[in-house]
């Protein structure tokens, strides 16, 4: 039986813990990497302040490496390190999400509505990556 992407997606969402934007909006200020996981010409065109880019389609690959680079404080285990995965409207961060935590990490969460919901919130965006 073929499954379509909303069923993929709504299978994730079931699984993985979702914050609203006005929540990821004030983890800003802590110790919370967020990965924008969308593609680089979606990314060249604003991201939220300090996000990471890390494309979906290199997620698995490179997502050690970039935990490690971020982590401020070295006595919080890379699997405990709070992150934040966003991407256009909510769909491809809770794939990535799920992704993230089947490779170990316990601290992460999809930004539900992704940069779509940020903008329309009229949160701050960073627009010279």
């Amino acid at each position: 039986m073929l499954v379509n992407p909303s069923d993929l997606v709504a299978k994730a969402k079931a699984t993985i813990t979702e914050c609203s934007v006005r929540e990821a909006h004030e983890c800003l200020t802590q110790d919370t990497l967020f990965i924008d996981i969308r593609e680089p010409a979606e990314f060249q065109r604003g991201c939220l302040p300090g996000a990471v880019h890390l494309p979906r389609g290199r997620l698995e690959f490179d997502l050690h490496a970039v935990v490690d680079r971020a982590r401020a404080d070295r006595n919080i285990p890379h699997e405990e390190l709070a992150i934040i995965l966003y991407c256009g409207t909510g769909g491809r961060s809770a794939l990535a999400a799920k992704t993230a935590e089947e490779m170990g990490y316990r601290n992460v969460k999809s930004m539900g509505g992704g940069i779509v919901a940020w903008a329309q919130a009229q949160l701050p965006l960073d627009v010279s990556a």
